[in-house]
């Protein structure tokens, strides 16, 4: 794969870069008084890694790798996008820089339905949030410090907690009115909802027995579902950028 998306990476980054008196030093590279950034894709890993050098005079850069986001030929500009938004909110916390939220909570509005019938991953979250009202507060929150929505980080934060929780003490009416959603989503979801439905719940049985039992139990009439979400499974364990946004100690 190219780098033909790594400036949709580099945009997002860019004004914290500008504010913290980075300069461009070459293509991808920039740096200030006391730190080099560099943004670079891994093709052997099929990655997007951001990484960071202290400025030495008279030494050459010793990179160590701040983060890093699976990117292959299946994704596209917007994805890249999203990457940058991730990158940008480590650089934060690597450059000590507190994160002051854009807007008051009151202002913002909570995700609607898909206009046009299809369900989104926007659509989703507007369902969780009705399964979850305390989770709306939350979405505010979060939207206000960042200014967009970074889903996985959101799911992974709370969301998660909440599956989990539901599937341990939660009644059976519960778990099946649970279910008629994420059914819901299944079958009429885009691509990206559908993956985000089985990474879930795939994230709320992570080396929980009891969860998984009671998760294949709620498909029990359901293979097509239980196979997408016992398939899944390792794919998660392996996935350790994936594993990391979801699955919060």
């Amino acid at each position: 794969m190219d780098n033909r998306y790594i400036e949709n990476v580099i945009k997002e980054i860019k004004p914290l870069l500008d504010e913290q008196g980075f300069k461009a030093n070459e293509e991808n590279v920039f740096e200030n008084d006391a730190k080099i950034i560099k943004v670079d894709y891994d093709e052997t890993r099929q990655m997007f890694v951001l990484l960071s050098s202290l400025k030495e005079e008279g030494k050459e850069a010793e990179y160590k790798e701040l983060t890093a986001w699976l990117f292959d030929d299946s994704q596209n500009a917007k994805d890249a996008e999203a990457v940058g938004i991730d990158f940008a909110d480590t650089l934060r916390k690597e450059l000590g820089i507190k994160v002051n939220r854009v807007t008051k909570t009151a202002e913002i509005e909570l995700p609607t339905a898909n206009k046009v019938g299809g369900t989104d991953v926007m659509s989703l979250t507007k369902k969780m949030l009705d399964i979850f009202p305390p989770l709306k507060a939350e979405y505010k929150n979060h939207m206000a410090t960042y200014g967009n929505f970074l889903y996985l980080e959101f799911y992974g934060e709370f969301v998660i907690k909440d599956l989990k929780k539901m599937f341990k003490d939660g009644t059976q009416n519960q778990i099946s009115k649970l279910y008629k959603v994420l059914k819901e989503v299944y079958i009429k979801g885009d691509k990206e909802s559908i993956n985000l439905v089985v990474a879930i719940l795939a994230a709320a049985a992570y080396e929980d027995n009891d969860i998984t039992e009671r998760i294949k139990d709620m498909f029990k009439e359901d293979k097509h579902f239980k196979d997408s979400f016992e398939n899944f499974l390792p794919v998660l364990s392996k996935n350790k950028k994936l594993k990391a946004l979801l699955i919060k100690e």
